[in-house]
């Protein structure tokens, strides 16, 4: 072989090999690949981005929605929307710039529908000519069509009369707070569909007429009941006395000074199984009958030569002058108007006697409930419904004169203390029942007493109840 042969067979050889080499080539690819690849990270995390900011854009929608449900018919709910929107999507969360926050509201449908955009700088897609991304949110938030009957229970006991914190009277902060509560719930109506609302003034005692109807003694009629004892009198009767202007049955025909108070169903020895006070309805248990209440007649509650004086005599003697006045104010049963029961509330200015909460409750119940001796609550309704009581109160309670129990529970902090025991036996019965109880305490904040009331009120976890659970009048509002 020739020189010239072995350089042309060695180029050969090194142009084969060149040709075969794909390290050049792989370089090439890649450096054309990175400028896709680079594009797709770049739109995968501005992407995401827009859907983070999307998301909290929403949730700020739906929480300033709800905000707006539950102060539907304020004049604060625009304003309260907006702080919960701000609140909830702060100012540059992710860089991004929202546009104003728009509210439709429809007054009739009551609905409201919420929207917002915000515009997302990018990062990577900007390599691209592409500098910002948009993103939109709406929602829709509808008050929901659920029945309410509601009882306001209100102190009327004499210190209500007192300086409240803020200033002015308890009894004017009560009136207050209670209208407040009547304009969230009626709104600007009248009358409004699946609500209605009741009225409990109350002291030491409960007057059961119904308020705005004038006593006629003349008008009293008897209805005749399956024999039994009279707990007051020890005596067997069969009938039961009906006034003109009280739903409630009485044992004794009222006297025609009656003002409209009765005692509780409670005697001296009573216990739990012979208690009418912590139920419902009419009781018979234990040997003893309450198939109705014992009217109090004016004057006091003594004890006279060491014995009692039998429920229909009491307060007649006037002696000792232990009696504390019954309320000129009656009960206002349920009912759907919004000035009938603004009227009522209204009507409350002048307080006395002392502090029953036990009796205020009791009666609120009665109430609130399609159980006799009140029916106007529908008995199984078609539709979801809530029932509350809303207590409101300043005092403890007083044993002794004056209070419905005839001083059987003694005086001082003793006969306090029963009354308590009393109360939160009735308030388990109450809320075991299904009802929701809300209370209000004015002043006297902390110790015993608001334990005591914190105690009486339902808790977060709702009142146990065998029907489905409800919610509470605020929280009526949907999202979505």
């Amino acid at each position: 072989m020739t020189a010239g042969s072995s350089i042309v067979a060695f180029f050969g050889s090194s142009l084969r090999r060149f040709a075969a080499d794909r390290r050049g080539a792989v370089a090439v690819f890649v450096a054309i690949a990175i400028i896709p690849l680079i594009g797709f990270i770049g739109i995968g995390t501005d992407t995401a981005r827009a859907y983070l900011v999307k998301s909290r854009l929403s949730s700020a929608l739906d929480s300033a929605g709800l905000a707006g449900g539950s102060s539907f018919f304020l004049p604060t709910r625009d304003d309260d929307m907006r702080m919960f929107f701000d609140a909830n999507f702060p100012a540059g969360f992710m860089n991004s710039t929202v546009s104003d926050l728009e509210i439709l509201v429809d007054e009739d449908q009551e609905k409201i529908t919420l929207s917002a955009s915000a515009r997302i700088p990018t990062s990577f897609m900007a390599l691209f000519g592409v500098d910002d991304l948009s993103v939109y949110a709406q929602a829709e938030v509808t008050r929901q069509m659920k029945a309410l009957d509601v009882v306001l229970a209100i102190d009327m006991s004499g210190s209500m009369n007192w300086d409240a914190a803020g200033g002015g009277s308890r009894i004017a902060a009560a009136r207050t707070a209670a209208n407040e509560l009547i304009d969230i719930l009626y709104g600007a109506n009248d009358t409004k569909e699946l609500l209605s609302i009741g009225l409990v003034p109350w002291n030491s005692k409960v007057n059961v007429m119904t308020d705005g109807i004038a006593y006629d003694p003349l008008a009293t009629t008897v209805d005749a009941v399956p024999a039994f004892t009279n707990p007051e009198t020890g005596l067997v009767q069969n009938q039961v006395f009906r006034t003109n202007n009280s739903m409630v049955p009485f044992l004794a025909a009222p006297p025609p000074d009656w003002d409209g108070c009765v005692f509780s169903r409670y005697i001296d020895d009573a216990t739990d199984a012979t208690d009418g006070d912590i139920v419902l309805g009419m009781f018979s248990g234990g040997g003893v009958d309450w198939p109705a209440w014992q009217p109090i007649l004016p004057g006091t509650t003594p004890i006279w030569g060491g014995e009692p004086v039998p429920g229909w005599q009491q307060c007649a003697l006037n002696i000792g002058g232990e009696c504390r006045p019954c309320l000129s104010h009656g009960i206002t049963p349920l009912q759907s108007s919004k000035t009938a029961i603004q009227d009522g509330v209204n009507d409350l200015v002048s307080p006395t006697g002392t502090t029953n909460i036990t009796a205020g409750l009791g009666w609120a119940w009665r109430v609130l409930m399609p159980e006799a001796p009140f029916t106007e609550a529908i008995p199984d309704p078609d539709y979801p419904r809530d029932q509350a009581i809303v207590l409101l109160t300043d005092g403890e309670n007083v044993a002794g004169a004056g209070d419905a129990y005839k001083t059987v529970f003694g005086t001082g902090l003793a006969g306090r203390l029963a009354m308590d025991d009393r109360l939160r036996t009735l308030s388990d019965n109450v809320k075991g029942d299904g009802v929701i109880v809300y209370v209000v305490q004015f002043a006297n904040a902390g110790g015993q007493l608001q334990t005591l009331l914190q105690g009486v009120a339902s808790g977060p976890e709702r009142p146990t109840t065998t029907t489905p659970p409800t919610q509470t009048p605020c929280a009526r509002c949907s999202a979505r």
